[in-house]
């Protein structure tokens, strides 16, 4: 391989990994503001399981309006992308396929509800989709591990 390609090959190694950092690095500042300025926030939701042979398996949530509204009043921010950007909860496959074979209903019995970092200028990243069983609050990997399988 001549010198020109390699370092062609070097660039475009190197422009991927600074992507990938620059998103983990976005995440982290999104979720250390959240936490010092106090805008964690949750959001009750109703969900159903959809298949997206692109996105896979994933929990689509349709977000509470009154919660949303709530969140930019306790924020300050105005979350017009919220329906857009945390609309989707993903989880492992095999959890995936749990709750795709569970009644809507069912599954929107359990109250689930939205945990969201909101960072600077209302940027957002899910935290944890909580639901309720027997009385208590646990994150949905955590119900489907103890009382679904």
């Amino acid at each position: 391989m001549n010198r020109k390609k390699i370092i062609a090959l070097s660039i475009l190694i190197v422009f991927q990994l600074s992507v990938i950092a620059v998103m983990f690095i976005k995440a982290a500042a999104v979720r250390s503001y959240a936490k010092k300025n106090d805008t964690i926030v949750r959001v009750r939701c109703t969900a159903y399981d959809p298949f997206h042979p692109l996105k896979g398996r994933y929990v689509q949530l349709n977000l509470n309006d009154d919660d949303i509204k709530d969140a930019e009043n306790k924020t300050g921010f105005k979350l017009t992308n919220i329906q857009k950007t945390a609309d989707a909860y993903y989880l492992q496959e095999e959890y995936a396929l749990i709750v795709d074979s569970m009644n809507n209903n069912d599954f929107n019995a359990l109250e689930p509800v939205l945990e969201l970092y909101i960072g600077k200028n209302g940027s957002i990243i899910q935290k944890e989709l909580y639901v309720h069983h027997n009385g208590a609050e646990l994150p949905i990997e955590q119900y489907i591990k103890d009382y679904a399988l």
